[in-house]
């Protein structure tokens, strides 16, 4: 829809610049995914046939589906061009080899021209036009006990492809990590599966990893050929390049340190569910009036950073992404932890939370994501049985359980036969309010039951033991 919109955009143009438009779009591989990519070209390619005053300039790796739509289309309607046998771009590539192998020459004193002639000829072969190869290659010079020999080891590495970048990959982590394997593995883990959402800081990443904070910070110094910090995002980690996460999850990857993306997910996804019931609580943020909308609480950013971790943060908005990355294999400590959290007040304090953020519209997918998910989960019976009591899945992890909502406006839920809920006197002390009560904690499961606003506990109203939650005006 939005794709046709472009195009019948440029159609309706009365008429076009006098000079040629150009786009450049670089790393095109790196964009979206391969489901996205081919969908995005065919209409970049319809953009440039149907306004001859537009030119689309385009690099990328060779990927399998980039190539197959280019395949699919006339030889008449693009140029294609390969920048490895680019005689201009090779040189191009040993200026900055010259550049980055300079200033190591500078801190190593070595007498120019270092590296020699030769050694660098070799080198430009194997980076293959690939700049990155250069880049990695003199960041991880900088931790070398013996640089010239770390480049005469790695230009005598054959191989066509990424294979020669693996190799560099495979030899600064063998070179950088000697020992403490598994625990490389859990930060990495957590590292490549929370990029897709946001990059997290060296703390975090400890936390959810369960490893020490000054472990990571080691080995992202070590690993600076491999890993950055993003000053941007809260100074969070990245990997350099999308080759270094592909290297990472590849068979090319030495076993030690290779990661499996399922596994990672279900690790970080039970993570995220621990966190959450370790430091949810009852009013986290200490507001003082339940009755008060979030917008009239001038020190709530404040109060979110002081009492609400980055971790729980990360944990309460992407939990259900991680554990629903995979369908469920049997795993009893997913289930355990599942059980953990639902069986007591955490979804109502999950809620509150998500209301300082602003984020609640985000708890309705995420509830309907774990529902589906365990609802097709091949869990055996002896298992659901034991952990969860009955086949309906999570639902029964909130037996017995009572939410009760305060909604601003009176005609919210906006379907009360919906709802099946008594609709009770309204609170004299919040003229605007009225109190709702859903018959079961399995509601909280039913995202129809949602709706948005701001959601508080009430800490001076409690029935059978439980707080109020409260849905005040924006």
């Amino acid at each position: 829809m939005k794709g046709s919109l472009f195009l019948e955009l440029l159609d309706n143009l009365p008429y076009g610049p006098s000079n040629s438009l150009v786009f450049v779009i670089d790393a095109f591989d790196e964009c979206g995914n391969n489901r996205s990519r081919p969908a995005l070209l065919r209409l970049l390619n319809s953009a440039a046939a149907s306004a001859s005053w537009l030119k689309i300039i385009i690099t990328s790796r060779p990927e399998g589906d980039i190539q197959r739509v280019f395949d699919e289309l006339s030889q008449s309607s693009y140029l294609r061009y390969d920048l490895a046998k680019d005689q201009e771009a090779s040189h191009d590539l040993r200026t900055f080899a010259q550049s980055e192998f300079g200033l190591v020459a500078q801190d190593w004193y070595f007498s120019p021209p270092w590296p020699e002639e030769s050694l660098l000829d070799k080198l430009i072969s194997r980076a293959n036009g690939l700049f990155i190869f250069i880049k990695t290659l003199a960041l991880a010079l900088e931790h070398c006990a013996d640089p010239t020999e770390f480049l005469k080891t790695t230009s005598e590495e054959a191989g066509a492809g990424l294979k020669p970048l693996y190799r560099l990959y495979s030899n600064v982590l063998k070179s950088r990590i000697v020992h403490s394997n598994s625990e490389f593995q859990r930060v990495i883990g957590v590292l490549l599966t929370v990029a897709p959402h946001r990059a997290l800081c060296e703390e975090t990443i400890a936390e959810l990893a369960g490893v020490g904070p000054n472990l990571v910070k080691k080995w992202v110094k070590d690993l600076n050929s491999l890993l950055s910090r993003d000053e941007g995002t809260n100074r969070g980690i990245r990997v350099r390049h999308l080759s270094i996460s592909e290297f990472l999850v590849s068979d090319d990857c030495p076993y030690i340190y290779q990661i499996n993306l399922q596994d990672a997910n279900v690790e970080l996804g039970i993570a995220c569910l621990k966190t959450m019931v370790s430091q949810l609580r009852f009013n986290i943020c200490g507001i003082e009036d339940s009755r008060l909308a979030n917008a009239d609480i001038e020190d709530l950013p404040f109060r979110i950073r002081e009492n609400i971790s980055d971790s729980l943060q990360y944990s309460t908005l992407y939990w259900s992404n991680h554990l629903c990355f995979t369908p469920d294999g049997n795993n009893r400590r997913v289930w355990e932890s599942l059980k953990e959290f639902f069986e007591g007040l955490c979804p109502l304090f999950w809620v509150e939370v998500l209301s300082l953020m602003g984020m609640v519209p985000k708890g309705v997918p995420c509830i309907r994501k774990v529902s589906s998910w365990a609802k097709v989960s091949p869990t055996p019976a002896c298992i659901q049985s034991d952990l969860i009591g009955c086949r309906m899945g999570i639902r029964p992890f909130m037996k017995g359980f009572r939410t009760f909502v305060v909604s601003w406006l009176l005609f919210k839920p906006p379907s009360l036969s919906a709802l099946h809920t008594p609709i009770f006197q309204r609170d004299p002390s919040c003229p605007h309010t009225r109190l709702y009560q859903t018959p079961s904690g399995r509601d909280l499961l039913n995202p129809s039951r949602w709706w948005e606003g701001n959601c508080r506990l009430g800490p001076h109203r409690h029935w059978s033991g439980l707080g109020i939650l409260r849905v005040s005006r924006a």
